[in-house]
């Protein structure tokens, strides 16, 4: 009897001690899951804040020499900060979504740098309904305007590709620019930014690479299919 009620109680003390420990396993899980998502809602809306006060100053010059250009210029500022600020908390979205927002962007800094730079798409049809990280060509665009058109001297040409590559999505930023040009400090941020986002989404690393030839500097992104 007393060895019966031995087990009884080990058996108790076990279920206690297994429930115990599936909570804190659960804590934790739910935790770290918390952690990544403010890490990634962190990385996803670092907005440079130079480009708003860049664009600011731009539609403040244009008021007085061409009123109808600084209101075009307000409205996209306001549509561009409005659909950066206000997406909703999934870290995903369609791929024609977030070229339409790199566009929005690109459009607001032709506003200050007029013929200096052009963008070209090639994309495949079945690449625009396809499922992508949010923010996610913004900074390299960006990083194309800030070490690209506003360093070199002659036309930058922007351009995105899109194509089927295996078993992932292959997305390609590239931009020429002026291999005699001092890097400005903070290159590279956005990059390492969409690195990290990448790593903590898709649990792969060297998902995004970095290609520099001549004048040539190429961003490509791999997004897996499964």
């Amino acid at each position: 009897g007393i060895l019966f009620y031995i087990v009884l109680v080990a058996i108790d003390y076990l279920i206690i001690y297994y429930n115990n420990f599936q909570e804190k396993v659960l804590r934790e899980s739910e935790l770290k899951s918390l952690i990544k998502e403010a890490e990634l809602n962190a990385l996803k809306y670092q907005i440079n804040p130079h480009f708003i006060f860049n664009s600011l100053n731009s539609i403040s010059a244009l008021t007085l020499s061409n009123p109808k250009l600084a209101q075009d210029m307000t409205i996209k500022l306001s549509s561009f900060l409005r659909n950066t600020l206000t997406k909703n908390d999934n870290q995903k979205s369609k791929l024609i979504d977030e070229i339409n927002a790199g566009k929005l962007y690109l459009e607001i800094e032709k506003v200050r740098f007029n013929d200096k730079f052009e963008f070209i798409e090639e994309l495949q049809d079945e690449c625009k309904e396809l499922i992508v990280p949010s923010m996610i060509l913004q900074p390299l665009f960006e990083n194309a305007i800030k070490h690209g058109v506003y360093e070199s001297i002659e036309k930058v040409i922007i351009k995105l590709t899109c194509q089927m590559e295996n078993d992932f999505m292959k997305i390609s930023v590239e931009n020429n620019f002026d291999p005699q040009s001092i890097p400005k400090k903070g290159a590279g941020i956005g990059i390492k930014n969409i690195q990290t986002r990448m790593k903590l989404l898709y649990g792969q690393d060297n998902l995004v690479t970095v290609k520099k030839n001549n004048n040539i500097f190429e961003v490509n992104i791999y997004i897996p299919l499964s």
